[in-house]
């Protein structure tokens, strides 16, 4: 899913994603420990990113309940102006190409926000009823044969629920994306039928917007420390020499 993707072409934006939840500091061994670098020299790109998907899995479980919470008002508050302006639309009628547009584009974004919204409420009164273990002890107590069979072991079970984690995440993750978009096109269809430059100053002001809040994250983050720098600067040594001898050996004909 996405820790794994992030893994897999972004090491050092995990890296830094780690640093920055753990407000980085002087908490040097705990990025070493979830980036998988040692204070001794380090290890291998397959150990780091194991470790560092292992770390990932288990900060999306822990932020599971959060971003269900997010995830479900973000969906709500897509629904609310796409049912007020999708309505005031209807009464307008198909008088030009930009209310079409609007039209079509919220009416597609509608029914994947209350997916959206049905699926995290979904996860998150399964989780709260613990429907698995009511299930089971139901059973049990009806003196079902071999009930036991048709559920995970308990071993099994956080793994399991972490999977379900990151499924109902990263589907969400989608649903919303899409709906933002067509959302924005509806917002900028409807503007565009009121007068063009009314959508390309909302359109400006939602860029700068974005600027911001990302100005804002970048000084918000805490100053590199010493020794975070020097385990940076470690790895990237060790990344070059690698690169060098790969060289190397791929111009030496013997």
């Amino acid at each position: 899913m996405a820790s794994d993707w992030l893994v897999a072409h972004h090491a050092p934006t995990a890296e830094l994603l780690i640093a920055f939840v753990s407000s980085r500091g002087s908490d040097a061994q705990l990025l070493r420990a979830a980036t998988g670098v040692s204070g001794e020299g380090g290890c291998d790109d397959a150990d780091q990113g194991r470790q560092t998907r292992k770390a990932l899995s288990r900060l999306l479980v822990e932020l599971a309940s959060w971003l269900v919470e997010v995830g479900t008002w973000i969906f709500g508050g897509l629904i609310a102006p796409n049912l007020i302006v999708i309505a005031a639309l209807i009464t307008v009628g198909p008088v030009d190409a930009a209310v079409l547009i609007a039209v079509t584009a919220f009416a597609c974004a509608l029914p994947l926000e209350v997916a959206g919204m049905v699926m995290l409420r979904l996860r998150k009164d399964v989780e709260d009823m613990h429907l698995e273990s009511l299930a089971l002890r139901s059973f049990e107590e009806a003196h079902f044969p071999n009930v036991r069979a048709y559920f995970p072991p308990p071993h099994q079970r956080d793994s399991l629920k972490r999977r379900r984690v990151r499924i109902t995440l990263g589907y969400a993750l989608a649903i919303a994306t899409l709906s933002v978009a067509l959302t924005l096109t509806g917002i900028v269809a409807t503007l565009w039928h009121m007068a063009p430059w009314v959508a390309e100053a909302s359109l400006a002001t939602g860029v700068l917007a974005v600027v911001l809040i990302l100005v804002v994250i970048a000084h918000a983050m805490p100053p590199v420390s010493e020794a975070e720098r020097q385990l940076k600067d470690r790895y990237r040594g060790q990344s070059g020499n690698e690169k060098r001898e790969q060289l190397g050996h791929s111009e030496d004909p013997s």
